[in-house]
C-alpha cells in the first residue's frame, strides 16, 4: 500500500512539473562573447534580465544591432568585464554603418568603447535604456543620436570626442531628436531623455549638443564641454543649441578655449513653429575668455530663462529672448 501511494505521488510531481513554466526573471542568461558573431546572435536572441559580456579589453567589428526588449524590472545588459580597460566595438569605416543600434527598450550599455563608424551610437523607437562609460571616438558624423521616438533614456559619466570625420557639419556630440525636415521619415517626439555628468570635446566639430524641434523635456546637467574643435560648420558655434520644449540646462561647465568661432554659449532657437520654448539654463559655469561672447543668446519668438549662471572673465550674460530670474 505504501509503495503505490509513493508511486503515485511520484507520477503526481512528475505530471506537474511538466506544466509548470518559470518566469522569464528566473531564466536569465549571463554569456561572454569573444567574437562578433556570438555578440550579435545573443543580441538578436537577448531575453530579459540577460548579461551580455565582452572581455577585457577586446575589439569586435561589425555593425551591431541590439533590437530585444528587456522590460522595466529585468533590463538587458550589455557590458565588458574591466571598467579600466574597455573593450571595443569597430564599426569598420567612418564612411557608413552604426557601430551600435538600438531598437528594443530597456537595455543597459555600460563600459564599452564606440569607435570607426559613420555614426556611434543610435537609438531608433528605442526607450528606457541607459548608456553609462561609454567612450566614443573617431567618428564620421555624430557621437550618439537619439531618433525616431526614442524617450526615457540616459547617457551618463561617458566621453564623446573627435567626430565628423567625414563630415563636421553632422558631428554632434549628443544629438536629440530630428529636423522637421525628417519629420515625415522619423517620429520627431524624442521626450525626456537625460544627459549627465559626460565630457564632450575636443575634436567635436558642431554643437556639442543638438536638441531638435519636436522633442521635450531633455535634461542637460553636470556635463564637462571642451570647445576646441567646434569649427562653425553648418552655424555650429555653440555648446548646446535648443530648438525643442521645456529642456533643462543646469549646472554644467564649458570652456571656450580660445576657439573664436563660439560666440555663445548657449543659443535657442525657432526652427519650427511653437518650438523653442520655455527653456531653463541654470548655475551653469562658463569660461569664454573673452567679454563679448554670452552665455544665452535666445532669438525672437522664443523663451527662454536663466539663473544663477557664472563666466569668466566677466562680460557680457544675455541676449534676445531671455527672461532672467536672478
Amino acid at each position: 500500500m505504501k509503495r503505490n501511494l509513493y508511486f503515485r505521488l511520484v507520477s503526481v510531481i512528475m505530471l506537474c512539473s511538466v506544466f509548470i513554466s518559470f518566469p522569464a526573471s528566473l531564466m536569465k542568461a549571463s554569456v561572454t562573447c569573444s567574437t562578433a558573431s556570438c555578440l550579435q546572435d545573443q543580441l538578436d536572441n537577448a531575453q530579459p534580465g540577460d548579461v551580455i559580456t565582452l572581455p577585457a579589453g577586446i575589439s569586435l567589428n561589425g555593425n551591431f544591432v541590439a533590437a530585444a526588449n528587456g522590460t522595466s524590472e529585468n533590463k538587458i545588459t550589455l557590458q565588458s568585464a574591466s571598467s579600466s580597460d574597455k573593450a571595443t566595438l569597430d564599426g569598420g569605416g567612418t564612411g557608413s554603418g552604426y557601430t551600435l543600434h538600438v531598437t528594443g527598450d530597456y537595455w543597459v550599455i555600460k563600459n564599452l568603447k564606440i569607435t570607426n563608424a559613420k555614426k556611434g551610437i543610435v537609438l531608433d523607437h528605442a526607450n528606457y535604456t541607459l548608456i553609462d562609460r561609454v567612450e566614443v571616438f573617431n567618428i564620421g558624423e555624430e557621437g550618439v543620436h537619439y531618433r525616431d521616438g526614442s524617450s526615457y533614456n540616459k547617457i551618463a559619466n561617458s566621453y564623446i570626442h573627435d567626430l565628423g570625420q567625414i563630415n563636421a557639419s553632422y558631428g554632434e556630440g549628443i544629438y536629440v531628436g530630428s529636423d522637421i525636415g525628417k519629420w515625415s521619415t522619423f517620429n520627431p517626439a524624442t521626450n525626456y531623455n537625460r544627459i549627465v555628468n559626460n565630457t564632450i570635446g575636443p575634436g567635436v566639430p558642431a554643437e556639442h549638443i543638438d536638441i531638435k524641434e519636436g522633442s521635450k523635456g531633455t535634461v542637460i546637467e553636470y556635463n564637462t564641454f571642451n570647445g576646441t574643435g567646434i569649427s562653425g560648420a553648418n552655424y555650429a558655434d555653440s555648446f548646446i543649441d535648443v530648438k525643442g520644449n521645456n529642456d533643462k540646462i543646469r549646472y554644467n561647465t564649458a570652456y571656450r578655449n580660445g576657439n573664436n568661432i563660439i560666440v555663445d554659449a548657449f543659443q535657442v532657437h525657432v526652427r519650427a513653429s511653437g518650438w523653442g520654448q520655455n527653456a531653463t539654463f541654470t548655475n551653469n559655469t562658463v569660461y569664454l575668455d573673452n567679454t563679448s561672447a554670452y552665455i544665452v543668446n535666445a532669438d525672437s519668438g522664443t523663451k527662454a530663462y536663466a539663473s544663477g549662471n557664472t563666466r569668466s572673465p566677466a562680460g557680457n550674460m544675455y541676449t534676445g529672448n531671455v527672461t532672467v530670474l536672478d
